[in-house]
């Protein structure tokens, strides 16, 4: 009986463990029955086996701290029935935990742990795996001699005994190295070695990443026919198995490529990267998938839209911040639990430090995130064209100025400035030199601007708005006069062939206390009909209306 209910455990878990990649909610579940069965018949080695393959399914579902947990408390069984073999699988997993938390040299303390148990029970092929893992530790912090020097270890080890798998992962992680130093040829050397032995085993999950992975070498050597063929190839094998998760990365680099491309189905992929990320709550592939698709609108010159999913990217990326922080206190409290239950010495100290550096880490990283969306608001305002203020901001600085000062007797005056003939200016020299005569008017009217501290922004084509606070009726009329005949005096000719004329511009305005208006449109109206009265009377005037 006991013998039939361990075979029944080994087999739970060996098929736990190879969909737990593919399918993590099933795996889960087949661990999970395993852990109960191990629980009710007293069979803790087969407990502390079982809470492994509770931990790989909580890997695969990114589920860390259940993990972490999971990992210490097999650790603990395997200390105590000294299965040195569950100590480093335990260990390797308590590792990894903290390397997906981004806590590299927590990862490498245990990897050491791990290690220094193989000096004294050797095992060849766990060592190849320790080995691996303390290589991808210094990869992601960037160290990358080290990062070498392990995984050279590793693969030596591995050839030695002839294990392929390792071998690939080893390979692969070498050529990831050389990838992250732009040496793409030898990048691509190890990843085609990796993808070689892959296809022997037929791994979809392990094959898609791979040529994930060459995609991106060939796109970065601009080979985008090699490039796209290993994507497209990638993302079909993770589609025959449903694998949303693992999919998020392709679609992304598909994106990046057909960008290149300029072909008009990038925002398809995005969506669908953005849909599989929100499928699968991969908050980090979502915000990568937002700050993307943030650089794309951008390069298109799309502001609003890029402002959007900045924004987008923003409001997760806060929320990852504080989930992390949230979870590093778990982690730490599961760590302060193993410590106190083995009696070692209590780390209190130095996890409070972690916790200074990692709560330190996270504010530095919001401020270059604000930073970096104050730059990309200041773009959404802003005319491309002449580096002024746009109609969005115009009409947000009314309404601003309209919310915070509304009913009261604040003097107000409004001018829209219009360039005369601009179409036949632009008929006459072409659309370059119309482009830059609307460049030097701007410029113009922007020193007025700026010697007063008004507001001032191209409205659309070549009308311009000008909003000043606190003015009388007089002064109005000056600033409206002083904005023709500045524009006037830059003798711009307005013809090629030689004569006196010049170009000119025509202004609008309406002076009057703010609570005279009953809304912002009515200020605009009344300013644009002064501005087709200028218009009618031969153009190259300035009137001024007075509403009490």
């Amino acid at each position: 009986m006991k013998s039939h209910i361990q075979t029944k455990i080994k087999e739970l878990l060996s098929e736990s463990k190879r969909i737990s990649l593919t399918y993590p909610t099933m795996a889960y579940e087949l661990s999970k029955e395993a852990y109960d069965l191990a629980k009710e018949h007293h069979f803790k080695e087969e407990e502390a086996n079982a809470l492994i393959g509770l931990s790989f399914a909580y890997r695969a579902k990114s589920e860390i701290n259940d993990m972490l947990q999971c990992s210490y408390d097999a650790l603990e069984l395997y200390d105590e029935l000294q299965i040195f073999e569950g100590q480093i699988k335990a260990l390797n997993l308590i590792s990894i935990a903290y390397f997906y938390d981004s806590e590299y040299e927590q990862s490498l303390r245990y990897l050491v742990k791990a290690r220094t148990i193989l000096e004294q029970h050797p095992d060849q092929y766990m060592l190849s795996c320790v080995l691996n893992n303390i290589g991808e530790a210094f990869r992601e912090s960037m160290r990358y001699e080290k990062a070498l020097d392990y995984y050279n270890q590793g693969l030596s080890i591995s050839r030695e005994i002839n294990a392929d798998r390792n071998i690939a992962s080893l390979l692969g992680n070498i050529g990831e190295v050389y990838y992250l130093q732009d040496k793409l040829d030898e990048a691509l050397e190890y990843f085609d070695q990796s993808y070689q032995l892959i296809l022997k085993d037929d791994d979809i999950i392990t094959l898609a990443e791979t040529e994930n992975k060459l995609g991106k070498v060939y796109l970065s050597k601009k080979d985008t026919q090699l490039a796209e063929e290993y994507f497209y190839s990638a993302l079909r094998r993770l589609e025959s198995v449903d694998n949303k998760y693992y999919s998020i990365d392709v679609l992304l680099n598909i994106t990046q490529l057909e960008t290149v491309r300029a072909r008009n189905v990038s925002l398809y992929y995005f969506d669908l990267a953005i849909q599989y990320a929100e499928d699968t709550n991969a908050k980090k592939k979502l915000c990568k998938a937002y700050e993307l698709m943030a650089e794309y609108y951008e390069g298109n010159s799309d502001y609003q839209n890029a402002l959007g999913c900045f924004k987008r990217y923003h409001h997760i990326e806060k929320e990852i911040s504080v989930s992390v922080i949230g979870n590093r206190f778990t982690a730490m409290k599961i760590e302060l639990d193993h410590l106190n239950d083995n009696r070692e010495v209590n780390n209190s100290e130095v996890i409070n430090t972690r916790l200074e550096l990692e709560i330190e880490r996270q504010k530095n990283e919001l401020v270059k995130i604000h930073r970096i969306n104050e730059v990309l608001e200041k773009k959404a305002y802003e005319d491309e064209l002449t580096g002024i203020p746009n109609r969005r901001y115009i009409n947000k600085e009314l309404m601003r100025i309209w919310e915070k000062a509304a009913g009261q007797d604040l003097p107000i005056a409004l001018f829209i400035l219009d360039i005369d003939n601009f179409k036949k200016y632009n008929d006459n020299w072409g659309h370059v030199i119309g482009d830059q005569c609307l460049q030097k008017v701007a410029g113009c009217i922007k020193k007025i601007q700026m010697q007063r501290n008004d507001v001032f922004g191209r409205y659309g084509g070549e009308e311009f708005i000008y909003l000043a606070l606190n003015i009388n009726y007089n002064e109005a009329i000056e600033i409206g006069e002083l904005f023709r005949s500045q524009v006037e005096e830059m003798s711009i000719s307005f013809e090629e062939k030689e004569t006196n004329q010049h170009l000119t511009i025509s202004v609008g305005g309406v002076w009057g206390n703010l609570s005279d208006f009953t809304n912002v449109d009515e200020l605009i109206q009344n300013a644009d009909r002064q501005l087709y009265k200028a218009k009618a009377l031969s153009r190259n005037k300035a009137i001024v209306s007075k509403d009490l």
